[in-house]
């Protein structure tokens, strides 16, 4: 899960003012203008963002449904996956508060999510939640995957991984600003940034491109190598 900076609340040009979100609908141009138009648990391309994602939800928490610090993005099937069920925040972990790159695990080749095992016990058990919460590890035969609806993630990540190894390839025989460039470029199109980034975890250029590409990923998290760190004033 990419780790996104949301930023502090829009300022209204004319009144320079804090924006007051009348309706959370109305907030959708400038959360997609912060952390890109990615969705924030599975990381795939959300073409349509029709809403705005309730962190915790709206049902449950009325007095959040119009607060800047509760939104983020996410894709129709995570959403309804995570549905309507209680959350609370300190049960997961949250890509604008924690470093959720270091909490899984992206094997190179299957495309397959799993908790990072160099995590603590703790860490492990929040992790796992929210592996969970909207089975990002989902597949046939997983019993969050949705056969009948528009649920191919795993067949959506496999190609993505695809994709970027043959980049990894091309860029070993012929390895030009050009072409690390439009490796960037594909990146951005493809979607699914942990995808990438462990495909090119030992080339620290690579890295740092695709983190400052990626709209809104936090700095933060990562070192002058790109390498994922300990998020300041997060839990992991």
């Amino acid at each position: 899960m990419r780790p996104v900076q949301r930023g502090s609340i829009p300022i209204n040009s004319k009144t320079n003012q804090k924006v007051s979100f009348s309706k959370y609908q109305d907030a959708k141009q400038s959360i997609v203008e912060r952390i890109g138009h990615y969705c924030c648990y599975c990381e795939k391309p959300v073409t349509n963002v029709r809403d705005v994602e309730h962190i915790l939800p709206k049902q449950h928490y009325p007095r959040l449904q119009n607060i800047w610090h509760n939104f983020l993005i996410s894709c129709r099937v995570c959403n309804d996956i995570k549905g309507r069920s209680l959350i609370r925040r300190k049960n997961f972990y949250w890509a604008d508060v924690d470093n959720t790159f270091r909490i899984f695990e992206y094997h190179p080749l299957s495309a397959d999510i799993e908790v990072n095992s160099l995590l603590s016990d703790p860490e492990k058990t929040i992790a796992q939640n929210t592996l969970d919460l909207v089975g990002l590890d989902r597949k046939p035969g997983h019993p969050k995957h949705k056969p009948n609806s528009a649920d191919w993630l795993w067949k959506e990540r496999l190609v993505a991984v695809g994709i970027a190894q043959e980049a990894f390839s091309d860029l070993q025989k012929n390895d030009t600003l050009e072409m690390r460039k439009q490796i960037v470029r594909t990146a951005q199109g493809i979607g699914f940034f942990s995808v990438w980034m462990t495909v090119f975890k030992d080339d620290h250029d690579m890295l740092q491109r695709f983190i400052a590409a990626f709209p809104g990923t936090s700095g933060d998290c990562f070192d002058h190598q790109g390498k994922a760190i300990h998020r300041p004033k997060g839990r992991v």
